[in-house]
């Protein structure tokens, strides 16, 4: 099976819950999410339950919530694209994996790449925001591989353990997504695998 068909975005169900609640009490997953954790475990499955609740099928959504899955790993993580406007054609995407030892690898890349297809090609936006953590390395770099720019730096925004750290705020518009994407077109269709491995050292701080 190619690499770029390993990875998939689909709706959330409530069979899904149990491993979401899974993901959201790690502490090690609760690092990277932005705001307080659930302070009990019934806040936490209330919170679960109104995220799955948030489909596409509702007319003209605020937020949409997918599961990031696949054939060989099963669920590995969800996409979280929130604040759309649809008048401006915008919205903000988090991308949170899972699985601890998929958040620096190629299922994190091209988990990324499928959140940003589904707000271009699926909801037809023209610019997608993503606030990174700046100790979350492998998030903001993927992010920059696909085009991205840095717009913004807001200094000792978050704190975890103990200490405080920067927020990085990126842009990416519709037309620099398809660049990159028309910049390593194959004949026989995208490898995402080559793009990643082509980029990647010229990217390297």
């Amino acid at each position: 099976m190619p690499v770029k068909m390993d990875v998939y975005l689909r709706r959330a169900d409530r069979d899904d819950m149990e491993t979401v609640i899974a993901w959201m009490e790690d502490e090690d997953f609760q690092r990277f999410l932005y705001g307080d954790p659930a302070r009990s475990p019934k806040q936490l499955r209330a919170q679960i339950v109104g995220m799955l609740g948030r489909t596409t099928g509702h007319t003209m959504p605020g937020a949409v919530y997918l599961l990031i899955d696949s054939p060989s790993r099963g669920p590995v993580g969800m996409v979280s694209l929130q604040n759309i406007s649809w008048r401006n054609r915008n919205c903000s995407v988090d991308v949170y994996i899972g699985q601890k030892e998929l958040r620096a690898g190629l299922v994190a890349g091209l988990s990324t790449y499928r959140a940003l297809e589904y707000a271009f090609d699926e909801l037809n936006l023209h610019r997608v925001s993503a606030y990174i953590y700046s100790f979350n390395r492998p998030s903001w770099r993927t992010f920059e591989l696909s085009g991205a720019q840095r717009e913004m730096t807001f200094p000792e925004h978050v704190q975890r353990d103990g200490e405080y750290h920067d927020v990085y705020a990126y842009g990416l518009l519709r037309e620099e997504f398809q660049a990159i994407r028309g910049r390593y077109a194959r004949v026989d269709g995208m490898s995402l695998q080559d793009m990643i491995r082509d980029l990647a050292p010229s990217h390297d701080a």
